[in-house]
């Protein structure tokens, strides 16, 4: 996963969501504030957070994500969890 990008309109960098070229079957791609609350989540892995929640451009800062998918070779439930920065 990127560990930052930024959503100024410029189009680069402007979602952040999981490499097209890692393909997996996601339960749920989930973005959280500073505080816990939750500000973007999908379960489409085509979808990603433009750094807005309720319409509202988010804060420069970290940010924690968390992705809940099927492993493909063991077919096993996983979780994947990281921080990205939202820089403006």
């Amino acid at each position: 996963m990127p560990g930052a990008f930024t959503p100024n309109g410029d189009g680069i960098n402007d979602i952040f969501r999981i490499p097209p070229s890692t393909p997996q079957k996601i339960t749920s791609f989930s973005v959280f504030n500073r505080w816990g609350n939750r500000v973007f989540w999908t379960t489409d892995a085509n979808v990603g957070w433009d750094g807005t929640a309720a319409g509202r451009p988010q804060p420069v800062g970290a940010y924690v994500w968390v992705i809940e998918y099927v492993d493909l070779f063991t077919r096993t439930a996983a979780v994947a969890k990281g921080t990205v920065v939202l820089m403006r």
